[in-house]
């Protein structure tokens, strides 16, 4: 029994693993090529694995695409909520919401090349048509930072306006700027991006 377990637990992370590479791949893929003109050969190819291999842990592209997003967009929240956990200022807690998110995009710039290529415009909600998680991760990631700029409205940081749109503007630049930094081969260091990015907010909302 121990060893029929042990075999099994095995058999889990060589799994697990070979998702973890398929994922890493699918996206280098994926950011080079776009959904429709990458293969799964090719997929399975840049991992290292063959092809009937793929096949035991996704059941093809979509899926494959489909859990590249899923998994990008939970570990981006997770990671604007961890920025902002314990802030009270609310000026600083759009800073390092602001932050937060590029820094994600900064560190995995084979997901942001996707998200170009896809033309999904993060400031709006239409882009995420035809993908019902896609368009929730959104809205979730939307609305807290519509709290934020509703916090800086009302304690007079931020000049008066919808804190909706101000929401989606933030957002529209942030993908501005990290598409420059991408078609001008990422030569900006990333803490420059991020300091252009916050003092972006600062000019364009900030009182004073």
């Amino acid at each position: 029994m121990a060893k029929s377990s042990a075999k099994g637990r095995v058999a889990e992370a060589r799994k697990a693993m070979y998702r973890e590479l398929v994922l890493e791949a699918g996206a280098r893929v994926f950011a080079e090529k776009g959904y429709e003109d990458a293969k799964v050969e090719e997929i399975a190819g840049e991992a290292g694995l063959s092809l009937g291999t793929l096949y035991t842990v996704f059941r093809g592209k979509a899926e494959v695409f489909r859990e590249i997003h899923r998994a990008a967009d939970e570990a981006l929240l997770q990671r604007a909520v961890d920025g902002v956990r314990g802030v009270e200022d609310p000026l600083e807690a759009v800073v390092q919401g602001v932050r937060a998110y590029a820094e994600y995009f900064l560190e995995n710039p084979e997901l942001l090349r996707m998200h170009l290529r896809e033309g999904f415009a993060w400031s709006s909600a239409d882009s995420g048509a035809g993908s019902g998680e896609r368009t929730k991760a959104w809205r979730q990631g939307m609305e807290m930072l519509t709290r934020a700029c509703a916090r800086c409205i009302e304690t007079g940081v931020f000049v008066s306006g919808d804190p909706g749109l101000f929401a989606r503007m933030m957002i529209a630049s942030q993908q501005v700027q990290l598409a420059h930094w991408i078609e001008h081969g990422m030569q900006t260091s990333q803490e420059a991006i991020l300091d252009d990015m916050v003092a972006h907010v600062r000019r364009a909302l900030a009182r004073g």
